[in-house]
Protein backbone atom coordinates (compact mmCIF):
# COMPACT_ATOMS: atom_id res chain seq x y z
CA UNK A 1 0.00 0.00 0.00
CA UNK A 2 1.53 3.05 -1.19
CA UNK A 3 0.51 6.62 0.53
CA UNK A 4 -1.07 9.25 -1.77
CA UNK A 5 -2.15 12.81 -0.46
CA UNK A 6 -5.03 15.22 -1.54
CA UNK A 7 -6.56 18.26 -0.14
CA UNK A 8 -9.67 17.02 1.98
CA UNK A 9 -11.89 20.23 0.48
CA UNK A 10 -11.28 19.26 -2.77
CA UNK A 11 -11.53 15.78 -2.55
CA UNK A 12 -15.13 16.28 -0.54
CA UNK A 13 -16.20 18.46 -3.75
CA UNK A 14 -15.65 15.48 -6.04
CA UNK A 15 -17.23 13.08 -4.37
CA UNK A 16 -20.41 14.89 -3.51
CA UNK A 17 -20.99 16.58 0.19
CA UNK A 18 -23.25 13.75 0.88
CA UNK A 19 -20.77 11.04 1.04
CA UNK A 20 -18.43 10.29 3.63
CA UNK A 21 -14.34 10.43 3.25
CA UNK A 22 -13.65 7.86 6.06
CA UNK A 23 -11.54 4.94 6.21
CA UNK A 24 -12.15 2.22 4.28
CA UNK A 25 -13.61 4.24 1.51
CA UNK A 26 -12.17 2.92 -1.74
CA UNK A 27 -12.33 5.23 -5.47
CA UNK A 28 -11.21 4.54 -8.92
CA UNK A 29 -8.66 7.23 -10.29
CA UNK A 30 -6.63 7.61 -13.56
CA UNK A 31 -3.13 9.91 -13.24
CA UNK A 32 -3.24 12.70 -15.73
CA UNK A 33 -0.08 13.85 -15.12
CA UNK A 34 3.26 13.26 -13.19
CA UNK A 35 5.68 16.06 -12.50
CA UNK A 36 8.88 16.34 -11.21
CA UNK A 37 8.96 16.35 -7.84
CA UNK A 38 6.31 13.75 -6.62
CA UNK A 39 3.34 16.15 -7.43
CA UNK A 40 1.10 15.06 -10.61
CA UNK A 41 -2.80 15.29 -11.25
CA UNK A 42 -5.33 12.61 -10.96
CA UNK A 43 -9.16 12.56 -12.79
CA UNK A 44 -11.98 11.26 -9.91
CA UNK A 45 -14.87 10.89 -11.45
CA UNK A 46 -14.08 13.43 -14.18
CA UNK A 47 -12.58 15.97 -12.24
CA UNK A 48 -9.03 17.13 -11.94
CA UNK A 49 -7.23 16.96 -8.72
CA UNK A 50 -3.75 17.55 -7.48
CA UNK A 51 -2.09 15.16 -5.81
CA UNK A 52 1.32 14.17 -4.21
CA UNK A 53 2.12 11.05 -5.82
CA UNK A 54 4.30 8.33 -4.87
CA UNK A 55 7.26 6.51 -6.18
CA UNK A 56 6.56 4.53 -9.76
CA UNK A 57 3.01 6.42 -10.72
CA UNK A 58 2.72 6.94 -14.28
CA UNK A 59 0.79 8.76 -16.48
CA UNK A 60 -2.26 7.03 -17.92
CA UNK A 61 -2.12 4.50 -15.19
CA UNK A 62 -5.75 3.64 -13.32
CA UNK A 63 -5.23 3.56 -9.35
CA UNK A 64 -7.83 1.95 -6.95
CA UNK A 65 -7.75 4.43 -4.17
CA UNK A 66 -8.51 3.54 -0.48
CA UNK A 67 -9.09 6.19 2.11
CA UNK A 68 -6.06 5.36 4.70
CA UNK A 69 -6.83 8.63 7.05
CA UNK A 70 -8.71 11.89 7.11
CA UNK A 71 -6.93 14.71 9.00
CA UNK A 72 -8.26 18.95 8.36
CA UNK A 73 -5.02 19.22 6.00
CA UNK A 74 -5.49 16.36 4.06
CA UNK A 75 -6.56 12.75 3.26
CA UNK A 76 -4.35 9.98 2.90
CA UNK A 77 -5.46 7.04 0.59
CA UNK A 78 -3.58 4.24 -0.60
CA UNK A 79 -3.20 2.62 -3.88
CA UNK A 80 -3.80 -1.09 -3.90
CA UNK A 81 -3.44 -3.67 -6.14
CA UNK A 82 -6.29 -5.50 -6.88
CA UNK A 83 -4.94 -8.54 -8.54
CA UNK A 84 -6.22 -11.82 -7.84
CA UNK A 85 -4.31 -13.77 -5.34
CA UNK A 86 -2.39 -16.55 -7.02
CA UNK A 87 -4.22 -19.64 -5.71
CA UNK A 88 -2.60 -21.73 -3.62
CA UNK A 89 -0.66 -24.68 -5.07
CA UNK A 90 -2.42 -28.07 -4.83
CA UNK A 91 -0.79 -30.64 -2.54
CA UNK A 92 2.04 -32.95 -3.47
CA UNK A 93 0.43 -36.30 -4.42
CA UNK A 94 2.06 -38.99 -2.48
CA UNK A 95 4.74 -41.12 -3.60
CA UNK A 96 3.34 -44.45 -5.55
CA UNK A 97 4.48 -47.44 -3.17
CA UNK A 98 7.41 -49.09 -5.52
CA UNK A 99 6.14 -51.95 -7.73
CA UNK A 100 7.95 -55.07 -7.44
CA UNK A 101 9.52 -56.11 -10.60
CA UNK A 102 9.82 -59.36 -11.74
CA UNK A 103 12.70 -61.43 -12.86
CA UNK A 104 13.63 -64.80 -14.47
CA UNK A 105 13.16 -67.75 -12.63
CA UNK A 106 10.13 -66.21 -10.41
CA UNK A 107 11.81 -64.17 -8.19
CA UNK A 108 11.04 -60.18 -8.02
CA UNK A 109 12.73 -57.21 -6.76
CA UNK A 110 11.98 -53.76 -5.52
CA UNK A 111 13.10 -50.94 -4.32
CA UNK A 112 12.29 -50.02 -0.50
CA UNK A 113 14.19 -46.80 -0.06
CA UNK A 114 16.56 -44.58 -1.45
CA UNK A 115 18.46 -41.43 -0.72
CA UNK A 116 16.63 -38.43 -1.66
CA UNK A 117 19.26 -36.29 -2.22
CA UNK A 118 22.94 -37.37 -2.30
CA UNK A 119 24.74 -36.35 0.38
CA UNK A 120 28.29 -34.42 0.34
CA UNK A 121 31.28 -35.09 2.65
CA UNK A 122 34.83 -34.95 2.41
CA UNK A 123 34.80 -38.10 0.30
CA UNK A 124 33.05 -36.63 -2.11
CA UNK A 125 29.19 -37.87 -3.56
CA UNK A 126 27.82 -40.93 -1.47
CA UNK A 127 24.18 -42.73 -2.56
CA UNK A 128 22.50 -45.49 -0.82
CA UNK A 129 19.71 -47.64 -2.12
CA UNK A 130 17.73 -50.38 -0.70
CA UNK A 131 16.61 -53.40 -2.11
CA UNK A 132 14.06 -56.52 -1.47
CA UNK A 133 14.19 -59.26 -3.76
CA UNK A 134 12.27 -62.59 -3.06
CA UNK A 135 13.89 -64.87 -4.03
CA UNK A 136 12.39 -68.37 -5.12
CA UNK A 137 14.88 -70.37 -3.12
CA UNK A 138 15.82 -68.19 -0.34
CA UNK A 139 12.87 -66.07 0.36
CA UNK A 140 13.12 -62.10 0.94
CA UNK A 141 16.40 -60.88 0.58
CA UNK A 142 17.15 -57.18 1.54
CA UNK A 143 20.19 -55.58 0.13
CA UNK A 144 21.68 -52.60 1.34
CA UNK A 145 24.37 -50.60 -1.37
CA UNK A 146 26.36 -47.95 0.06
CA UNK A 147 28.57 -46.52 -2.58
CA UNK A 148 30.76 -43.49 -2.65
CA UNK A 149 33.92 -42.83 -5.23
CA UNK A 150 35.88 -44.54 -3.06
CA UNK A 151 33.93 -48.18 -2.13
CA UNK A 152 30.98 -50.17 -2.37
CA UNK A 153 29.67 -51.54 0.92
CA UNK A 154 27.22 -53.84 0.40
CA UNK A 155 24.77 -55.37 3.43
CA UNK A 156 22.52 -58.08 2.59
CA UNK A 157 20.14 -59.38 5.34
CA UNK A 158 18.21 -62.91 4.94
CA UNK A 159 15.90 -65.36 7.10
CA UNK A 160 18.26 -67.32 9.41
CA UNK A 161 19.08 -70.83 8.96
CA UNK A 162 19.54 -71.97 5.52
CA UNK A 163 19.14 -68.84 3.67
CA UNK A 164 21.67 -66.94 5.97
CA UNK A 165 24.11 -70.01 5.40
CA UNK A 166 23.71 -70.17 1.83
CA UNK A 167 24.46 -66.30 1.65
CA UNK A 168 27.51 -66.55 3.86
CA UNK A 169 29.04 -69.27 1.50
CA UNK A 170 28.62 -66.90 -1.41
CA UNK A 171 29.56 -63.61 0.01
CA UNK A 172 33.26 -63.81 -1.23
CA UNK A 173 32.14 -64.60 -4.92
CA UNK A 174 29.49 -61.87 -4.75
CA UNK A 175 32.23 -59.73 -3.61
CA UNK A 176 35.01 -61.25 -6.08
CA UNK A 177 32.14 -60.27 -9.14
CA UNK A 178 31.19 -56.80 -7.83
CA UNK A 179 35.05 -55.66 -7.67
CA UNK A 180 35.35 -56.93 -10.81
CA UNK A 181 32.77 -54.84 -12.70
CA UNK A 182 34.08 -51.60 -9.96
CA UNK A 183 36.92 -49.47 -10.29
CA UNK A 184 36.55 -49.33 -6.52
CA UNK A 185 36.68 -51.35 -3.05
CA UNK A 186 34.14 -53.54 -2.16
CA UNK A 187 32.67 -55.13 0.76
CA UNK A 188 29.88 -57.57 1.52
CA UNK A 189 28.74 -58.36 4.99
CA UNK A 190 25.66 -60.97 5.81
CA UNK A 191 23.62 -61.23 8.84
CA UNK A 192 20.73 -62.73 9.81
CA UNK A 193 17.16 -61.18 9.89
CA UNK A 194 15.66 -60.88 13.83
CA UNK A 195 12.00 -62.22 12.72
CA UNK A 196 8.82 -60.90 15.00
CA UNK A 197 8.49 -63.08 18.17
CA UNK A 198 4.56 -63.63 18.81
CA UNK A 199 4.11 -64.87 22.64
CA UNK A 200 0.47 -65.45 24.00
CA UNK A 201 -0.24 -65.92 27.73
Amino acid sequence: MQPLAVNPLILRALVGPDINIVVGRAMMARVIMVNPGGRGSLSIAGYLLEAELPEGVQAGQDLRLVVRDVSPERVLLGITDDRPAAPAPAPAAPAAAPVPVPLPGGGTIQVTERDAEPSSGSSGRSHELSLRYNAPALGAVDLRLALNPASLQVTVTVARGEPLERMQAAAGELRQGLAGELARGVSVTVTGRHEPLDVYA
